[in-house]
């Protein structure tokens, strides 16, 4: 069974340092989907700092989706599913 969970990644913008939240879906050891601007994207998390802020970590993959479509993705309806359906579910929202 998967969690959805809330990350804080730390970004460096040209020098700027931000910590960005996001939600995310823990679909195994360190690895998670998060749903951000027009992505939905399968990271793994490599390293964190003392406040569980995720300092370097690594995107496997990206589904770029625009963004009215990212803003409708409810991960807690999609945590009980397989990674194959998960995505079949992303593909339909597409097309709806």
């Amino acid at each position: 069974m998967t969690d959805v969970v809330t990350l804080k990644y730390l970004y460096n913008f040209d020098g700027e340092y931000e910590i960005i939240e996001k939600q995310a879906l823990v679909i195994a050891p360190s690895t998670v989907v998060t749903a951000n601007g027009e992505c939905v994207s399968i990271e793994v998390i490599e390293k964190t700092d003392e406040n569980g802020i995720a300092t370097v970590w690594q995107t496997i993959a990206n589904l770029i989706l625009p963004e009215e479509i990212i803003s409708k993705i409810d991960f807690e309806a999609l945590k009980d599913l397989s990674m194959a359906e998960m995505f079949r579910r992303l593909a339909a929202i597409k097309k709806a």
